[in-house]
């Protein structure tokens, strides 16, 4: 059984999110070592990922899609925000699992395809096939809120691969026996004009941490004004890659607004006591 499709089964009976996190583990835990057979452990730890947050993507590089369009990465972006995901189109562990739940965690934004975001897939190996892209993509992407429409599997020459990733903070370690790629499962949130906003865990990213990434990066133009508000109150952690509630914010300004409230009162109250007087 394809991965989204047991993904969206397990979903549909526990909860999207926690489903996620479930299947994630569950890859974890039972993926494949045959890559690590050929790349030594120090050669693993150079298989990193260094966020350049706000960096500017390399506008210009031309790239191919599976439908046979060929043109500038900046072409791409569409003029609203977009998440990327950088995979091997034939890896047989995490890149397949990490589309799966990306893509699941987009269909429940309540966001519109198209209209609000894109999914943009980059290929890590410029050997791949257009056959062995549209494999990945049929089996591991979700078929709801209209994303195959608007998800976009590309791919690049050695060199503009090597431009990209070095613009995402990407270093991904080639494994020549098995013709796979080591690499961190990153999502990469880029705002409409081509700016790296934000660098989620594309195995635990949920559709509420999704949602307020793509929010926050098409700087107001999406979303609804509730969607500002959870901003306010929400606040990012770097460590886990998921935003998350700032209750130490939130405690500090409810205690601000008592504070004010009560000395408002205090006020009326004196006032009243001199008037009387």
């Amino acid at each position: 059984m394809a991965v989204q499709h047991s993904i969206d089964i397990f979903a549909s009976r526990i909860g999207t999110p926690i489903a996620n996190w479930m299947f994630a583990i569950a890859v974890l835990v039972a993926m494949p070592c045959a890559a690590q057979a050929a790349i030594a452990g120090k050669q693993l730890e150079e298989a990193t990922l260094t966020p350049h947050l706000n960096a500017q993507l390399p506008l210009q590089i031309r790239m191919d899609e599976l439908r046979g369009g060929t043109a500038p990465l900046q072409s791409w972006l569409g003029g609203v925000p977009t998440v990327w995901i950088l995979a091997d189109y034939t890896c047989e562990t995490l890149c397949g699992p990490a589309i799966s739940i990306v893509s699941s965690a987009l269909a429940d934004t309540g966001l519109r395809a198209g209209p609000d975001f894109r999914l943009i897939v980059v290929g890590f190996d410029p050997k791949d096939s257009v056959a062995q892209a549209l494999a990945m993509k049929t089996a591991q992407l979700s078929t709801r809120a209209g994303l195959p429409e608007q998800s976009f599997f590309l791919q690049a020459t050695a060199a503009n691969i090597g431009f990209l990733t070095e613009a995402f903070g990407v270093r991904a370690i080639y494994d020549r026996e098995h013709d796979q790629f080591a690499h961190p499962a990153a999502a990469f949130v880029v705002t409409p004009d081509g700016r790296i906003s934000r660098a989620l865990s594309a195995l635990a990213v949920d559709a509420t941490s999704l949602r307020l990434a793509l929010v926050e990066a098409g700087q107001g133009r999406i979303g609804r004004w509730t969607d500002q508000v959870h901003l306010l109150c929400y606040g990012f952690d770097p460590a886990s890659g998921t935003y998350t509630l700032a209750a130490r914010r939130l405690l500090l300004a409810a205690a601000s607004i008592s504070v004010m409230i009560l000395g408002l009162l205090i006020g009326l109250l004196v006032r009243r006591e001199f008037a009387a007087r």
